[in-house]
């Protein structure tokens, strides 16, 4: 038995996503029809680890100057094997990095709800092999299987008339919530932009009809609100939220999770990814934990583990 690693090249993409699909994953982001988007903006050195002839693992990556990252461009990253083969893998993954010329290896983990590294073994070993932890990322996360614990403070619209003639509308409308409500309130309130934009959030959709959906809040036929949901296994992740100062006064985007929410639970998802609270420098935004926690979120770290080799 002979275990080699090597440099995913694109002629691999059909036997990369053939074994991502015989592995228990719960995200499509590493499927390469949504890494290879962004091909321009990142250097890929994604590895595929093969025992003989056998395709047993891979990790998304990329490089930035001499550094290895798994991976920046998708939030995480991480070995991916079938449970069986996950100590193999990653022991030949860190095998290789120990002898590559890397300066630095840094691996973004996903949060634990994603059951991932449920036994523990990715961050046993990355700890074992010296990397350490750079920074924490503060997720919040609501338990679909269990009872929805709601703050009045968010339910209050149910009951006083806020919400009344609210309409949802589920489809692929990006446009209208790009450029009505995302791109001009990320831009007023936080100098910022999507880091997708139009033309790349419609192209994956095609790519992934059934895994990305627009949920957009209408009253009168006026938007007021959207989010959009990546639908990841059993997850149900909000990749953008957004509302207009009209829909802001009527907690038009606090609705939506809501009944969101309550629609997936029907459907039998495990959770919903509310995303982090962090600001770029860490620091949490205590606003935007309060909004999260009104709507039932938990807390849960999320580690980035370094290693220097020079």
């Amino acid at each position: 038995m002979k275990i080699t690693v090597q440099k995913y090249l694109s002629e691999n993409a059909a036997a990369w996503n053939a074994f991502l699909k015989k592995c228990d994953l719960n995200t499509f982001l590493f499927d390469r029809n949504f890494m290879d988007y962004h091909s321009d903006r990142f250097q890929d050195h994604s590895l595929m680890i093969f025992e003989d002839d056998a395709l047993i693992g891979v990790v998304p990556a990329h490089v930035k100057e001499d550094s290895f990252y798994s991976h920046r461009g998708l939030t995480y990253g991480m070995p991916v094997a079938r449970r069986n083969n996950q100590a193999t893998v990653l022991d030949a993954v860190l095998d290789h990095l120990n002898v590559s010329a890397f300066a630095k290896a840094e691996f973004n983990l996903l949060p634990d709800f994603y059951n991932q590294d449920s036994d523990g073994i990715l961050l046993s070993k990355l700890q074992v092999n010296g990397f350490q932890k750079e920074r924490v990322s503060n997720y919040l996360f609501v338990d679909l299987q269990e009872e929805i614990d709601f703050s009045p403070k968010k339910t209050v619209g149910y009951r006083n008339g806020k919400f009344d003639g609210f309409r949802i509308q589920r489809d692929h409308d990006f446009k209208s919530f790009w450029e009505e409500v995302l791109v001009p309130s990320l831009n007023v309130r936080h100098d910022a932009a999507p880091v997708h934009n139009l033309e790349e959030i419609e192209l994956l959709a095609s790519r992934f009809p059934k895994k990305i959906i627009q949920h957009n809040l209408y009253r009168e036929n006026k938007l007021l609100a959207g989010i959009t949901f990546f639908i990841k296994g059993t997850i149900i992740k909000s990749q953008y939220a957004a509302s207009t100062a009209l829909g802001m006064k009527t907690d038009a985007v606090g609705y939506l999770y809501m009944e969101a929410m309550k629609e997936y639970k029907k459907l039998g998802f495990h959770f919903m990814d509310l995303g982090p609270v962090n600001e770029d420098n860490g620091s949490i935004n205590k606003g935007l934990l309060r909004f999260k926690k009104q709507l039932g979120g938990k807390m849960q770290e999320v580690m980035r583990l370094v290693k220097t080799y020079k």
